[in-house]
């Protein structure tokens, strides 16, 4: 049987980098990008591969599609993971300029569709079990400001919407996962306000969703979950219910 060979972009942020370790603990091959590595644990695992890339680059997208049909010929998941809000939105539309609106709407909904679009031909020439799951956010279905990434996020669950039968007809199942509020590891260590009080409050569950949550639902939906196709899957600990 061959190894699972998982794409993950944005696969160095606080969210992804748990995604890689899971797949990476299940003994998978795993192809991480992001603008630049940073050092984890699993940076030496020798079934772990980084490339720079910058996912608003379609000449880096193809260029990586180059280099891993040249080496592998294939791909069996991929993860499209990378994206941020911008700095000018968080205070409302009013104060977004023109070149964040393009640069938000580029990396948080045009990069999934183009990563999407170029990396298609090696989940093609997978056999069995071929996946796409796109990272959207709860801001996509609930008021949580970012006007910008918001929109983005929602078009994200729009775009699976629309492929999920034109890429069945393939075998390939994509679903995307919308996290809620995910503190990072400095916000957790330091138990600071935001992790206390800011969004704890809105929680059904009373306590935010971890990046292990996050990585544990996307091995889920590739591995276990061989029925389930276009969906959007909300995992935020009842912060939207």
């Amino acid at each position: 049987m061959n190894k699972e060979i998982v794409l993950i972009t944005g696969g160095c942020g606080n969210i992804a980098k748990h995604i890689v370790k899971r797949y990476l603990d299940n003994g998978a091959i795993v192809i991480g990008t992001d603008l630049k590595e940073k050092v984890c644990d699993y940076s030496k695992n020798e079934n772990y591969e980084f490339y720079e890339l910058d996912v608003t680059n379609i000449n880096q997208i193809e260029q990586l599609y180059e280099k891993i049909n040249a080496k592998y010929g294939r791909i069996t998941h991929l993860i499209s993971a990378a994206g941020m809000p911008t700095k000018t939105e968080i205070d409302g539309l009013e104060t977004a300029t023109f070149e964040d609106i393009d640069k938000s709407i580029s990396l948080n909904l045009k990069a999934h569709i183009c990563v999407t679009k170029i990396f298609l031909p090696l989940l093609e020439k997978e056999e069995d079990n071929k996946n796409i799951v796109l990272i959207s956010s709860v801001n996509a279905l609930k008021t949580f400001n970012l006007p910008i990434y918001s929109a983005a996020k929602a078009g994200i669950i729009g775009f699976m919407k629309a492929i999920t039968k034109e890429f069945g007809k393939k075998g390939i199942r994509v679903n995307v996962v919308s996290p809620g509020t995910v503190p990072t590891e400095e916000d957790i260590k330091s138990n600071g306000n935001f992790y206390n009080y800011k969004y704890k409050e809105m929680l059904a569950l009373n306590d935010f969703t971890t990046p292990k949550d996050i990585a544990d639902t996307v091995y889920c939906i590739t591995n276990e979950m061989r029925a389930l196709t276009g969906q959007n899957i909300i995992v935020d600990s009842g912060q939207i219910s």
